[in-house]
């Protein structure tokens, strides 16, 4: 059987004016997936990413381990993104037009999201963008500009099955993505609902690893959602965010 590991990218620039670069800590709790793939001698044979910077760091760094050959021989730098394929059916959707949309829908102004130091509250943010999310299924967003949820669902599947028709059996692949992806992806291989899908995204931490293993006949997940790399750590509790 060959083995596809999904890994959330590292902890994102929140609250900066680019939300989508790592920051110092999302950097951090990557180096230590790779570091922790290397202790374990986890072989990889091919590394994807959506096309995201977030994603195609989070690649990047993964791919620092690994020989153009992907067989954790190591390599220059300046060749790691050679080895990373990208693919935009693993892109996240865009948290920002879908919380504008719901603003728009609702009446809920978006000021509300800010703390007392004009930052964005994360808890604010994720109780909204949960209401959010759950409009989004519901259809009641697709004329403001969004990406249809049932879109989305259906091309994170059908990258997805891409990957496990090209690659074959035997195989190990890394594919660097986000939350809403990955519980789309699991979503479509435990036949899950949509809001059951959705709600996985809500769960996963950053740089967490989970495994889909599957042959001609099957696809079944092994592991969801696991941080060994950043448990191991003398002190992880800094490391485990979910934002």
């Amino acid at each position: 059987m060959s083995t596809i590991h999904l890994i959330r990218h590292g902890q994102a620039s929140f609250g900066a004016a680019d939300y989508d670069r790592l920051s110092s800590l999302g950097e951090q709790q990557v180096a230590h997936l790779r570091n922790h793939y290397a202790r374990i001698r986890q072989p990889v044979d091919a590394i994807y990413s959506g096309t995201l910077y977030r994603q195609r760091s989070t690649a990047e760094i993964l791919a620092s381990l690994y020989g153009s050959g992907g067989d954790g021989g190591g390599g220059d730098a300046e060749s790691n993104g050679d080895r990373i394929r990208q693919h935009s059916a693993f892109n996240e959707y865009d948290a920002e037009i879908l919380l504008k949309a719901h603003a728009k829908l609702s009446g809920l102004p978006l000021a509300a999201l800010q703390g007392p130091n004009a930052k964005p509250d994360p808890r604010a943010f994720q109780r909204r963008l949960e209401q959010a999310g759950r409009a989004w299924i519901t259809g009641e967003l697709d004329t403001l500009g969004v990406e249809p949820w049932r879109r989305f669902r259906a091309r994170v599947a059908a990258g997805l099955e891409e990957i496990m028709r090209i690659e074959g059996r035997s195989r190990h692949i890394l594919v660097c993505s986000s939350a809403g992806t990955i519980g789309a992806a699991v979503g479509h291989v435990l036949g899950l609902d949509d809001e059951g899908s959705l709600k996985l995204s809500w769960t996963l931490f950053n740089a967490s690893i989970t495994r889909i293993r599957y042959d001609d006949a099957r696809c079944n997940l092994e592991v969801f959602n696991a941080v060994p790399h950043l448990e191991a750590q003398p002190d992880p509790r800094p490391l485990v965010t979910f934002r």
